[in-house]
Order: structure tokens, then C-alpha cells, then sequence
């Protein structure tokens, strides 16, 4: 079917457990809830293609609750775009409208049909391997986290025991997928390329460069101020007429967790962005606002990085004497 002239858009609102599908009718023959799991995805991948309509589908980027859903529509070829919910409820809020979950799925479609986002390709398979991957650690990290605090508060013999066997569980889980990773990446001469070259910056190290990649597929293919706005390290005004107040980081992806240790490191080893860090705090900015325009900066700089990276790999090879 040729959907290069009209395409109709249909917005899910994705959460933990379910689907919620918009409700005007794109003669789809499917409940407006589905479960957001491997059934789910197939029902509703069947009802698209049973449809007469070339239908892309739009959500919310959502850490992870999203990804399964996408990596399956990527997988069945379905046109789909991922949005940031802070632009959806900017949207919401331009229409008088308020954004509540019993109508997400339905602004969401609007705001497609509003700005028609681009379809985004599926990535390579290696990528969509290491999409679970990063996934997945980060979530391991977040649980060896609460482990560790947990462990800092017990007085019981018995349960600090158990939270040091979960710890050590939860290493090797660790350990177990960063072999996972470079073993990918290494199979990849581009994404190794790209690896290799963030790290020759202080404070990135192989995972911070990998997950990066892996979570902002966007680095390179943007400017300084959309790659910043998309990742939510861009500082917002909110200045209204005189007065003046605090700006304040606006939402995006999820990348925090992964720029944060990066941007600690840097502020210790890397001569520019230590130099910037102090200037800061010279200045009276508390070291949390500090430490965010250091990430910011640092999320500059990478994506420069990755820009140059690609014009240079774009050029032609220049012929060589005989």
C-alpha cells in the first residue's frame, strides 16, 4: 500500500501494563485496551494491517514501558514515532484542554496530526539488541542502589546477609551484560568508531558512551539547542513581564541517570569542564545547578563530536596517484 501521500495517525497511550488506543475510528477491528506485552503487540500489529488506512503510530517516549512496543512495530515494518510528552502536554495546554490519562491517546493523535512527525527507521538490529540491554542495566543499577542503602540502614545479621547476596547477585547480572555490550559493539565497526570517540573525552567512559548512543540515537544529526531540549538538560526561562525567576530544566529523555556520573567525573578530571564548574561555583551557584550545566555542556560538546564525526565519514575518499 502506497503511504507516501495520505497517512492517518493513531496515538497510544502507553503504561505499565496496558495499551490505551485513541478511540476515533480507523476501522480497526481491535479493543481500545490491549495489554502492553507480546500479545498485545500482536493484536494489534493484525488490526493494522487489516486496516484500508497506511496508519503511523505515536507515543510518548516513556523509559521503559515504550520500548517493547516499539521494538515489536519496528520488528512487524509499522510506521511509528516516538514524541516527547512535554511537547504533547505544551499542545494540551494550547488548546485549553487539560491532559489527563482518559484523553492522552487522543491529544497524542492530535499533535501528530498537527506537526506529522517523521517516521523514525528502525534501527539496526544491533541496536535494537543493545536498546534492551541498556534497558536492563539501568534498571539493575537503580535495584543495586536501593540494595546498597538498604544495607547502610539494616542492624539484622540475617537480612544483611540476604542484601549482600542480592548485591553480589545483582554484580554479576551487571558484569554479565557489559560483556554483552562490548562484544556488540566491537561487531559493529561504526558504533565502535562512534564509542571510541566519545571516550576520548575525560569522564566518558565505554558504558556512559554506549548508553548515550543507545538512549539519544539523535547525537550528531542535531544542533546544539534540539539535541538539549530533546535530552531535558536545555535550562527553560520562566520570566513573565519584569519578573525574573529561576530557570529550570525542561523534560525529555531519560538521560540523567547516565550524564550525571559522567559529568561528576568530568568535574574532577577534565581540565575545561573543571574550570567551568568552578567558575560556577565562585559565582554562588549551588553545586546541583552547577553540576546540571556541566552535563549540559558536556552534552554539547559529545554531539559536536558525533557531527563532526558524520561529515567526515560523508565525504567522498580521495582518489589516489597511481
Amino acid at each position: 500500500m502506497d503511504c507516501s501521500k495520505s497517512v492517518e495517525f493513531l496515538g497510544i497511550d502507553v503504561h505499565k501494563n496496558t495499551l490505551v488506543l485513541d478511540g476515533r475510528s480507523l476501522k480497526l477491528n481491535v479493543a481500545k485496551e490491549l495489554a502492553n506485552d507480546q500479545s498485545g503487540f500482536e493484536t494489534l500489529i493484525r488490526a493494522l494491517g487489516k486496516s484500508p488506512y497506511c496508519i503511523q503510530v505515536v507515543f510518548e517516549a516513556t523509559g521503559n514501558y515504550h520500548l517493547p512496543l516499539a521494538l515489536a512495530l519496528w520488528q512487524a515494518q509499522v510506521p511509528l514515532s516516538i514524541v516527547n510528552g512535554a511537547r504533547v502536554r505544551q499542545f494540551a495546554n494550547a488548546l485549553g484542554r487539560a491532559k489527563t490519562d482518559a484523553i492522552d491517546q487522543e491529544l497524542i493523535r492530535r499533535f501528530a496530526e498537527s506537526i506529522k512527525p517523521a517516521a523514525q527507521p528502525a534501527p539496526s538490529a544491533t541496536m535494537r539488541e543493545l536498546q534492551q540491554i541498556v534497558s536492563r542495566r539501568l534498571d539493575l543499577v537503580a535495584s543495586r542502589v536501593r540494595e546498597q542503602n538498604r544495607l547502610g540502614q539494616c542492624l539484622h545479621q540475617t537480612i544483611k546477609k540476604q542484601l549482600k547476596m542480592s548485591i553480589e547477585f545483582l554484580d554479576k547480572q551487571l558484569k554479565q551484560l557489559d560483556k554483552l555490550m562490548r562484544e556488540l559493539v566491537s561487531a559493529e565497526p561504526e558504533l565502535e568508531a562512534k564509542v571510541a570517540l566519545l571516550m576520548k573525552t575525560d569522564g566518558v567512559g565505554f558504558l556512559t558512551a554506549v548508553e548515550l548512543l543507545v538512549v539519544l540515537p539523535e547525537m550528531g544529526q542535531l544542533n546544539r539547542r534540539q539535541i538539549s531540549r530533546l535530552a531535558g538538560v536545555a535550562p527553560v526561562n520562566n520570566d513573565s513581564g519584569k519578573g525574573k525567576h529561576k530557570r529550570f530544566l525542561g523534560k525529555g529523555r531519560a538521560i540523567g541517570p547516565i550524564l550525571y556520573m559522567a559529568a561528576l567525573t568530568a568535574t574532577r578530571y577534565n581540565v575545561v569542564l573543571k574550570a567551568f564548574y568552578q567558575r560556577l561555583l565562585n559565582r554562588g551557584k549551588p553545586k546541583k545547578v552547577a553540576l546540571a550545566a556541566v552535563m549540559h555542556k558536556l552534552l554539547i560538546y559529545l554531539n559536536s563530536v558525533l557531527k563532526d564525526f558524520a561529515t567526515q565519514s560523508s565525504q567522498p575518499v580521495p582518489a589516489q596517484a597511481g
